[in-house]
């Protein structure tokens, strides 16, 4: 098997790990039995556990990236009420975030760790650094995209946790509630409909 198969099952495997388990948990022994593969190899494929968990994260941070990326042109539609647009574009990630559990909680569960303060939050920021200027037309001068839209992905992950752990279900009008809570936090720093045009 290449070194490059053996990265990617090792990131895999790293996380179901979490997503079962947590991140403490996570050690490289339980990641070795998690992808039948010697722990050894992580110390090959990479620097240490960190840089490994650094790697998971970047992996699913991009993933999240390129799904929001994927999704943004709705905002640009002026046929569409800016609600509505608001809607539809929060139905695609939202979507994304209940159909993949174990990314999902695994997400979470790194974002929230010091292990995010401490390697990945200037490269996370950079990296959604062009989501946010896609939306910076969409807000008054005076409003932080950066925070408005992390705060929008917190509120997300939270509810979608709350689905994944059983607390919650992802059917029935839960998903307009969650959108309801998001659109009613930020509404009062959006350009009014025809600016945002």
């Amino acid at each position: 098997m290449k070194q490059d198969e053996i990265r990617l099952r090792l990131i895999d495997g790293t996380i179901h790990v979490i997503a079962k388990d947590g991140l403490d948990k996570a050690s490289t022994k339980q990641i070795g039995i998690a992808t039948s593969t010697n722990e050894a190899y992580i110390y090959r494929c990479f620097v240490d556990k960190e840089d490994l968990l650094t790697k998971v994260f970047d992996a699913l941070d991009e993933e999240l990236l390129t799904k929001t990326m994927q999704f943004i042109e709705v905002m640009y539609v002026p046929e569409i009420d800016f609600e509505i647009r608001c809607r539809l574009y929060f139905s695609s990630i939202w979507s994304f975030l209940l159909g993949n559990r174990d990314k999902c909680l695994t997400y979470v569960r790194y974002f929230y760790s010091p292990y995010f303060t401490k390697y990945s939050a200037d490269v996370h920021k950079k990296r959604f650094a062009p989501l946010v200027a896609k939306f910076e037309i969409a807000f008054k001068n005076e409003a932080d995209v950066w925070m408005i839209l992390n705060h929008i992905l917190n509120v997300m992950l939270d509810f979608a946790i709350k689905v994944h752990n059983g607390q919650m279900t992802g059917e029935g009008n839960y998903a307009e509630h969650v959108f309801r809570v998001i659109y009613a936090s930020v509404r009062q720093y959006f350009k009014n409909e025809k600016e945002s045009d």
